[in-house]
This record gives structure tokens, C-alpha cells and sequence, in this order.
């Protein structure tokens, strides 16, 4: 998951066309770039490929006569092996064509899917073995993720930069339903081993829409950079900047407090108070909802004090923690998580267009990657431990902690003035001039 968000505006203050954006664009006119057009395909079938994957992976773990921590440690082992090589990918991504590194990825997670799929289907698969290619694929991943932000740039104008990214939210939040519905299917009728050729496809489907593309020759920076200094630079970009590295401490912390109790206590209350899964599909569902008219809004909505506006957005994901805590009626929580769903992706397109307005474009990548770990950094720690201190304080405790936790450090972060008064710009200059070659295919 793309893991940011960014606060916004005055009502004062709005501009929905603000410098560099003309009033002749439309919400489509990021279509016409053609470059963006075969981006946008191949995230939108590998968002899809995404979301069938986990049903896939966790019952052919089950299937291979493992218990619930097998399937933790499955998905333990990718989510781990992406956080700790973010950083090479951030700067590998920095040092060669994005677009190759984003067709290498996915060459290498269709490999992984079409071994995983063929030992479970040939009926030789072990346990230890899809644990193993689970942390493969992760790695992969890893490189990807800064490769794909710092390519979106590359691909639109800036005024249309926003727009691009709405889109991208938009094929994220789209793709759950129909990847989870999908992949729930095939196993139910043909197995995991099947599903999981399917999610393969997807990876080699998006690597040749990414090989469609023809983009200007990145020119080399200086040349003799050894990988420690590249880190080192890309940690002063990401730590000059204050909004940048505060928030990101800020969302890795809202993750602990209050989006992993919310989501690990949330489906214990509704067996026991609200009705059972059905409620918590209602909220779910909610949830789901609100993120996908964030990204349609964001089409269209372009707040130039953006923190502002979506710090003022973001306060309201404690109504969802509040009513859960109460045990409210399941519709009440739902409408809830639509406002956190509406928050969370909007705030995500806008930290976005920011990060690619405001990092120079050859350090983006870097820059992408530290926000990614940072804000990734405590969210395994956070479903670990959200159920143990809820047993300890209780659940309405934990669930109040975290509405209370965002509302007074969103306040807080607020304050600080490089945070309240950004503003939206141009975007950041190359540090070098591209030529124009197009990248061989």
C-alpha cells in the first residue's frame, strides 16, 4: 500500500485550478498521455493481482496442513523482505531507468507466482517453501513501489500530476473488491495453485504494458557514486525537508495507535456485539467506498494549502474508533469509515503530488523509500500487539487511546509551520536535462 497522506487547506484558501493547471483540463486529460495510459494499465492489473493473492497464499498454507501462524509467517515473510530492502530499491531506482526496474520486478514476481502456483498444483509444495518465496517476492516488491512513484512524473505534464495519482488511487481501491472476489472464487472451485497462476499472469501482463511505453533516455548522473553515499543523500533530501519527515514519523505512529487496534479489535466486536461478519462487511465495505470517491474527488479537487485541508479531513477517522468503542450500530460505523476511507485516499493522492512537486526527480525514488519504510516501520509491530494490550486495558480503552491519539497529534503536527503553511507548487526541477532518445524497449 501507498502509505501517506497530507494535510490541507482554509476554505479561504482552496484553489481548485492552481498555478500550472489550466481550467481547460478535464478530469480525463491525464488519458491523453499516452506513457501514463500504459502505466495506469499495468497498475490497475497489478493492483488486481494484489488483492487475489493474499486469499491464495493463506489457504494454501492452510491446505498444506498449517495452522494460523504458518499463515502469519507467510505474510510476515513478505511484508518483512520489502521493508528492509526499500532502501536498495529506492536507490536502484534512482540509478536506473524506473521503467526497467518496474518490468524486473514483475518479471521476477511472475517467477515466484509461477513456482509457488506449480508446486501446490503438482501436489510437492511445502510449508517452508511458499514461506520462502513469499519473502522473494517481497523483495521484489521492494524495488518496485519507489520505482513506480518516482515514474509517474515522467509521464504527465505537472500540471496534471494530481490527476494522475487520483487515478492510481482509484485502480488501487477498485481492484480490492474485484481481486478479493476473484481470488476467493478460484480457490473455493480450483484451487490456490490456480489462483496464484493467475496473479503470475497479472505480473507478466504488467511487464509488457510497462515495455510498451517509450520514454526519453534518463542522461547518468556523475558517475563513482558508491551506494552508501547515494543512501546518505537520499536521507538529506527526505530529512530536509520537515513536512516531509514529520509526517511520515506522524502516519508510522498513527498505524501503532490507531489503524491497527481498529482493524485487529474491529472484527472480535462485531462477533460479539454487532452481529458478526456481516456487520463487519458493512464497515469494510464502508471503508471502501470512501476510498474510492477520494480518488474521484482528488480528480478535480486541488487544494493549494493542502495540509490544511486534509489534516481537517483526517480528524474524523476517530468517529470510526469512537463508534466502534461504543459498539454503535454497524450502518453508524460504516458511514464512519467512509469518512476515514475518503481521508485516507485523498490524503494519500495529495502526499503524492507533493513528494514529485517538491523531491528532485533524481532523488525521488530515495525519497519514496524512506517514507515507505517509515511509515511501514511499526505497522506489523502494531497487529502484533494490538490484541495483547487490548487484554490488558481493555478493547473501548485501546479503540478511545486511538481516536483521542489522532485527533491531538493532528493538531500538534498542524502547528508546526512548515506543515500549516505549505502550499502547493510547480514541480521540482530534474537534476539533469533529459535527452531524448526513447529507452530501448
Amino acid at each position: 500500500m501507498t502509505v501517506m497522506f497530507m494535510p490541507g487547506s482554509t476554505k479561504s484558501e482552496i484553489a481548485l485550478f492552481p498555478v500550472g493547471r489550466s481550467r481547460h483540463d478535464s478530469a480525463m486529460s491525464v488519458l491523453r498521455e499516452r506513457n501514463f495510459r500504459y502505466l495506469f494499465a499495468a497498475r490497475t492489473i497489478s493492483f488486481f493481482g494484489t488483492n487475489l493473492a493474499p486469499i491464495a497464499v493463506a489457504f494454501a498454507v492452510l491446505g498444506l496442513g498449517g495452522s494460523a501462524t504458518d499463515v502469519g509467517l507467510a505474510f510476515a515473510a513478505w511484508t518483512l523482505a520489502q521493508i528492509s530492502t526499500l532502501l536498495i530499491g529506492g536507490v536502484v531506482a534512482d540509478r536506473v531507468p524506473r521503467r526497467l526496474v518496474m518490468i524486473s520486478s514483475d518479471a521476477a514476481n511472475f517467477v515466484v507466482r509461477c513456482v509457488m502456483g506449480a508446486l501446490l498444483i503438482s501436489g510437492h509444495a511445502r510449508i517452508w517453501e511458499v514461506i520462502a518465496l513469499q519473502a522473494v517476492g517481497g523483495a521484489a516488491v521492494a524495488f518496485y513501489s519507489p520505482a513506480s512513484s518516482g515514474l509517474v512524473p515522467e509521464t504527465v505534464p505537472s500540471r496534471l500530476l494530481q490527476q494522475a495519482n487520483s487515478f492510481m488511487s482509484i485502480a488501487r481501491y477498485a481492484a480490492f473488491p474485484v481481486g478479493a472476489a476473484v481470488g476467493g472464487t478460484l480457490v473455493a472451485t480450483i484451487g490456490s495453485g490456480y489462483a496464484l497462476l493467475l496473479d503470475a499472469a497479472t505480473y507478466g501482463t504488467s511487464a509488457l504494458l510497462l515495455g510498451m511505453m517509450r520514454l526519453p533516455r534518463k542522461a547518468r548522473t556523475a558517475a563513482a557514486t558508491n551506494f552508501v553515499r547515494e543512501l546518505r543523500e537520499g536521507w538529506q533530501a527526505f530529512t530536509e525537508h520537515t513536512w516531509v519527515w514529520l509526517l511520515t514519523f506522524w502516519i508510522s505512529l498513527y498505524f501503532l495507535v490507531t489503524y491497527a487496534p481498529f482493524f485487529v479489535l474491529g472484527p472480535y466486536v462485531a462477533k460479539q456485539s454487532l452481529g458478526g461478519a456481516a456487520a463487519w462487511t458493512v464497515i469494510v465495505t464502508g471503508e471502501a467506498i470512501g476510498s474510492l470517491a477520494g480518488g474521484l474527488v482528488g480528480l478535480r479537487f486541488h487544494p493549494r494549502r493542502s495540509m490544511l485541508v486534509i489534516g481537517a479531513f483526517f480528524m474524523v477517522t476517530a468517529f470510526q474508533c469512537v463508534l466502534l468503542a461504543l459498539r454503535a450500530p454497524a450502518f453508524a460505523i460504516g458511514a464512519a469509515a467512509v469518512l476515514a476511507g475518503f481521508a485516507f485516499s485523498f490524503g494519500t493522492v495529495v502526499w503524492e503530488t507533493s513528494l514529485q512537486t517538491r523531491i528532485p526527480r533524481d532523488k525521488l525514488s530515495r525519497v519514496s523509500a524512506y517514507n515507505w519504510m517509515g511509515a511501514m516501520a511499526f505497522l506489523p509491530a502494531g497487529y502484533a500487539i494490538a490484541g495483547p494490550v487490548a487484554d490488558t486495558i481493555g478493547i473501548s480503552t485501546s479503540l478511545w487511546i486511538g481516536a483521542a491519539w489522532i485527533v491531538v497529534t493532528t493538531i500538534a503536527v498542524l502547528s508546526v509551520p512548515s506543515v500549516r503553511n505549505f502550499r502547493s507548487s510547480q514541480a521540482a526541477p530534474a537534476a539533469v536535462p533529459q535527452l531524448t532518445p526513447p529507452e530501448p524497449a
